[in-house]
Formats: C-alpha cells, sequence, structure tokens
C-alpha cells in the first residue's frame, strides 16, 4: 500500500472519529438515547434504483474516487464531484443497474469553510491555507472551470469547503473572494452550480454513469458545518 493510500485512510479515520464524537455530544445534549433515530432522507428514486439494482455499494469520498467498503475504487464523475463540493469522507453509495451506474451521496462529512491562495504545480491544482502546513488540492475539472469562466488566476484569493476536525488533503472550490493585485474587495465570484450542465450529470469518457446531484444544493447547508 502506498503512502498517498496511507494518508488518505488515516484522514478517513480521523473524520469518521470525529463525526462520532460530535454525534455523541448532540445525543447527550438532547437527552441522551431518549432521541429518536431520524429518516432516510433518501429519494423515492432511490428506492427504486437500488431495487433493480444488480449490485450496491457503499464507500467513501476520498478526493477523487469513491473507496467502496469492499477495498475497491469507484471514479466519480468529476463534474459531480465539483457540483456537489464533495469533500473528503464524505459517505456514498454506487449503484449499478442493468443500464447504468448511479453514485449517491448519503451522508456529508462535517465541513468548514477556508480561504486561501490559489496555485497550480505540475499539474495539482492547489490552494495553500494558513493553517494547514500542507497545500489543499482542488481538482481540475473545478479548477480549470473557473480560469475559463471565472477569471481564475494563480496568486488569487478563493474560497474552498474542507472537511472539519482534519488535516485536509482535499477540499471542494467554492468561490474566487479577491483577484490577484486587485486592492479592493468586489463580490465574490461563486462557483456557479450549473457547472458543466450540458453534460447532464454523466461523465464524459463513459455516458452509463449517472451522478445523482437532488442533493447538491443541500449538502453544503448550515447543519453540516458545525
Amino acid at each position: 500500500m502506498n503512502s498517498k493510500k496511507i494518508a488518505t485512510i488515516l484522514n478517513l479515520i480521523e473524520i469518521a472519529d470525529n463525526n462520532l464524537k460530535t454525534a455523541k455530544s448532540l445525543l447527550t445534549q438532547l437527552g441522551g438515547s431518549e432521541v429518536s433515530r431520524p429518516a432516510s432522507h433518501m429519494s423515492t428514486q432511490a428506492s427504486v434504483d437500488e431495487s433493480d439494482a444488480l449490485e450496491v455499494v457503499e464507500g467513501y469520498f476520498d478526493g477523487e474516487s469513491m473507496i467502496g467498503d469492499n477495498g475497491q475504487t469507484y471514479l466519480i464523475p468529476p463534474n459531480y464531484a465539483s457540483k456537489t463540493q464533495l469533500v473528503l469522507g464524505d459517505r456514498m453509495k454506487w449503484i449499478l443497474t442493468t443500464s447504468r451506474e448511479i453514485f449517491k451521496l448519503i451522508q456529508p462529512a462535517l465541513r468548514e469553510r477556508a480561504t486561501g491562495t490559489f496555485t497550480v504545480e505540475d499539474d495539482r491544482y492547489l490552494v495553500i491555507v494558513d493553517k494547514h502546513p500542507n497545500p489543499v488540492q482542488i481538482l481540475k475539472a473545478s479548477a480549470t472551470y473557473a480560469m475559463k469562466n471565472l477569471g481564475l488566476q494563480v496568486g488569487d484569493e478563493v474560497a474552498i469547503t474542507i472537511p472539519k476536525d482534519s488535516t485536509p488533503t482535499w477540499g471542494a472550490f467554492n468561490s474566487i473572494v479577491k483577484s490577484h493585485g486587485d486592492d479592493s474587495l468586489e463580490d465574490s465570484k461563486i462557483f456557479n452550480n450549473d457547472f458543466l450542465s450540458d453534460s447532464n450529470n454523466q461523465s464524459d469518457d463513459d455516458p452509463d454513469i449517472e451522478a445523482d446531484d437532488s442533493e447538491a444544493n443541500a449538502v453544503n447547508s448550515e447543519e453540516n458545518f458545525l
């Protein structure tokens, strides 16, 4: 096992541990075990898909792909990962039907927003955040879209979403906070939720891969920023 995978696994363990501690704390505040279990937020469509599924696998987002509980790697379409602003530790589900593959977000990891300086090194798109020792990588698809459509440049101050209470290796691009060389703060250039909309949420490389983005607007709601 290479060092990159080891680092990813350690990050996932750290995120899971922090999420468990937060959940226990909230449960205690709400009165302990008397709190009823929340109903599943999966849509009816999800049930239909799973009832017809040939195979269903759950796993965690590692920054680029879903690492299944079975140890397999499932490449997530970058347009979906960017639009939904997935972060390391998000719980995912992969569903295989007779006609297509479907990705669904089933449990967002706790996240926080951070700002830093955008840069590019060896075809890696990075954000340097002062409080973290290493640059945070963002998806190439997000960065190149922002460079082409929002005017993102190396040296710009940007906002990203990262997993909370862990050392982030990957983050999700949000917006340009301040352009390099501009002394005045203007309205932030927000990442467009119609990102790659003409691709219909499918992988450009494989039209049979579909990503359910029905929760794209909800995943980054305030309840996930604790």
